[in-house]
């Protein structure tokens, strides 16, 4: 029996604490609370496509919202490649 393992990007990587902080920490500028709206920056989108924003939403509670933009999070999306389709949740938002 032949098995061939085909890796697949529709398959998120396991989402830790320490990847979800290295995704903020990419995309911190894109994010300040009270801050003009930044594009992300080529890292940001490359750490967050790998999974379509769902470790990064997954983490998005009030702990985040006490420093980060929530309504950024879709700007986000949208200048990485609309991550996010119409009637996802990230954070506490609908989009």
């Amino acid at each position: 029996m032949i098995v061939r393992l085909i890796p697949s990007k529709a398959q998120p990587p396991y989402c830790t604490m320490e990847r979800r902080d290295t995704e903020y920490f990419n995309c911190v500028d894109s994010l300040k609370l009270g801050t003009p709206w930044v594009p992300p920056s080529k890292d940001c989108c490359e750490y967050i496509q790998i999974d379509n924003m769902a470790c990064f939403c997954k983490g998005a509670n009030k702990l985040f919202s006490a420093v980060f933009d929530q309504n950024k999070l879709f700007k986000i999306s949208h200048a990485c490649g609309d991550l996010l389709v119409p009637g996802s949740y990230c954070g506490s938002k609908y989009h």
